[in-house]
């Protein structure tokens, strides 16, 4: 048998091999729905033949992933993308399925945001917004900033998780309180410790309703703390038996000046009593 006809028969087989499990790989999108993206190991699939037609259809949810998740990597022009060879136009881009999204909701007072995968929330109104986590970071979806579409409920709420996620020491001075405390309940997050995870980056607070701020860091709790059980000069202004409020809840100061407050208690939502004449 001439070779070049053998060559030919084993690249039309190989060719045939290829199509088939990009099909597979492709039905298999369409009936399940993906955890998380991993760079790298999706593959994108994509209707060359349809390229002209302005269907929204052409664009697989994986393309789609590659955008939002790996838009550093996208070749991008004003009104296209170019990926893995094929060029489509940002009309042709969908809005993100949102049963796709994760809800952004703690469990045991714990938030845990992946890189590749898609979160929503609901705003006051009721609306749900779809958000992505890519290259450690929570925002708005690429696939819309791309073409001009933006969204102030996903940017502000972003900003706040990063913010957690980073360090929120300075929160107040970007959120005022009651927002603060509409996120974190919003979120499924209770008064007293929680922490706020971003890949591997982690931070612990307290969720207080005292006067030190309503995200406070866990090691300035933990320090506070401390200096209430120790017996130190902040009490000493105080007579023995005086009586200090603690979220409603009375605790009485010992001869030795110490308060004994249970770890975990609101010590930011402290009422004082009156300090000792002798010391004024």
């Amino acid at each position: 048998m001439n070779m070049n006809v053998v060559s030919l028969k084993q690249g039309i087989l190989l060719q045939r091999t290829r199509y088939s499990a990009l099909n597979v790989l492709f039905d298999a999108k369409k009936t399940s729905k993906m955890d998380c993206y991993v760079p790298g190991l999706n593959i994108c699939t994509y209707d060359k033949n349809s390229s002209k037609n302005s269907s929204k259809n052409n664009i697989s949810s994986l393309m789609l992933d590659m955008i939002n998740f790996e838009f550093q990597n996208c070749s991008e022009s004003e009104n296209s993308f170019l990926i893995s060879g094929f060029e489509f136009s940002k009309d042709q881009i969908p809005d993100i399925d949102r049963s796709r999204c994760k809800e952004i909701k703690a469990e045991n007072n714990r938030i845990i945001f992946n890189t590749g995968r898609y979160y929503k929330f609901s705003d006051s109104k009721g609306n749900t917004h779809a958000m992505s986590c890519s290259y450690g970071s929570l925002g708005q979806l690429y696939s819309n900033t791309s073409r001009g579409i933006v969204d102030d409920e996903s940017y502000n709420t972003g900003e706040f998780w990063n913010m957690l996620a980073e360090n929120g020491t300075y929160m107040s001075l970007y959120y005022s309180h009651d927002i603060q405390k509409q996120k974190l309940n919003d979120a499924g997050i209770s008064e007293g410790f929680f922490s706020v995870q971003m890949d591997s980056k982690k931070r612990e607070y307290y969720y207080s309703n005292g006067i030190c701020g309503v995200a406070v860091p866990k090691s300035r709790y933990d320090a506070d703390y401390n200096m209430f059980m120790s017996g130190n000069s902040v009490l000493n202004d105080y007579k023995e038996g005086s009586i200090f409020k603690i979220s409603g809840k009375e605790y009485i100061l010992g001869a030795d000046k110490k308060l004994d407050i249970p770890y975990g208690a609101d010590i930011y939502d402290m009422k004082y009593p009156p300090r000792s004449d002798s010391n004024w």
